[in-house]
């Protein structure tokens, strides 16, 4: 760390120089142009201006085809290009690629949101990135995610409750905007960490960052059990009014746990994140009553009782990000 004194010149403008060494390593010298904004925690952020189309060559990937791991992981390299944070994604090979081979790779750009196919010949296929990085807000995808996986949850639990047909192709659909969706954050939050202006607009800290991603991944997983959750379901075979409104209860209180864990992060608010343990520990009692009344009469209930205790850990993970130091 270097400590400067600012100067003043003309009683009014405060001066400060800049390590010789930085300016040197950004190519910067007199009349080069630096744009400086103010960071979320108070501090300035200085950052030579680059031409936009050097900021664009540093974004761009080609992936080779065949692959060399195989056509079938041409998805993958699509994918962790997508989350690496590259703008443009070009797949080339020495020849023409295969009309298998182009549906798998065109299929998955059209999963990863903001990725969209801008050429093609019969040797290539590039997509591009269209969405602004800094113009989506983390916490508002965050807070979809966590929308959309809570009425996964909430209905599968009610269609059973009433007797209904569990939708499974409803459930399966919102799970792939879940994942598509949590492609997306990872992809800002990496962002993020590897660009401190878009942490500053984000108004996020390096931990807020981490927390994040930990916090999206608890999300998915909860998702991914929704679809157990609901497979787990079907398949018992005695079903009477007495468990019906047992599985209610249960679905109130893990409503109540995924509301609490989605709020008591984004607010940073320990006292709802208090209130999710307490809640969490409620779901388990009643989880425990309900594995010793149905381990003999119906023991399929032990799977699905030991999901829905996974969606619940995965919401309270959730909550467990915040600091009793954060401010409510």
């Amino acid at each position: 760390m270097q400590l400067r004194k600012l100067q003043e010149m003309g009683g009014a403008t405060l001066l400060v120089s800049i390590p010789r060494e930085w300016a040197k390593t950004s190519s910067l010298r007199k009349g080069s142009l630096v744009s400086i904004e103010i960071s979320g925690d108070g501090g300035l952020l200085i950052y030579p201006v680059r031409d936009r189309a050097d900021e664009r060559s540093e974004k761009e990937i080609t992936i080779s085809y065949p692959s060399r791991f195989s056509n079938e992981g041409l998805p993958n390299e699509i994918t962790a290009a997508y989350l690496l944070g590259y703008d443009l994604i070009r797949v080339r090979g020495p020849h023409r690629i295969s009309a298998k081979d182009r549906e798998r790779i065109i299929s998955s750009i059209k999963r990863l949101i903001g990725l969209e196919v801008v050429e093609e010949d019969a040797q290539s296929i590039t997509s591009q990135f269209l969405v602004d990085n800094t113009a989506v807000e983390p916490s508002k995808i965050f807070s979809r995610i966590g929308a959309l996986v809570r009425a996964m949850i909430a209905d599968t639990l009610e269609q059973f409750a009433s007797g209904e047909p569990l939708q499974f192709e409803s459930i399966s659909e919102r799970d792939d905007e879940v994942d598509r969706l949590h492609f997306l954050l990872v992809r800002l939050i990496r962002t993020a960490i590897r660009d401190s202006r878009a942490a500053s607009k984000f108004k996020l800290t390096a931990i807020d960052c981490l927390d994040y991603r930990v916090a999206a991944s608890s999300l998915e997983t909860a998702g991914d059990y929704a679809i157990d959750l609901a497979q787990s379901l079907s398949k018992l075979r005695i079903v009477n009014d007495k468990l019906k409104e047992e599985v209610r209860s249960l679905a109130k209180v893990l409503d109540s746990i995924q509301d609490g864990a989605r709020r008591s992060f984004l607010g940073k608010d320990f006292t709802l994140a208090r209130q999710v343990f307490a809640n969490y520990e409620t779901l388990e009692s009643l989880l425990n009553e309900m594995r010793e009344e149905y381990a003999q009469s119906l023991p399929q209930f032990l799977h699905v009782a030991d999901t829905i205790e996974r969606i619940g850990r995965a919401q309270r993970d959730i909550a467990d990000l915040v600091s009793p130091m954060s401010p409510a």
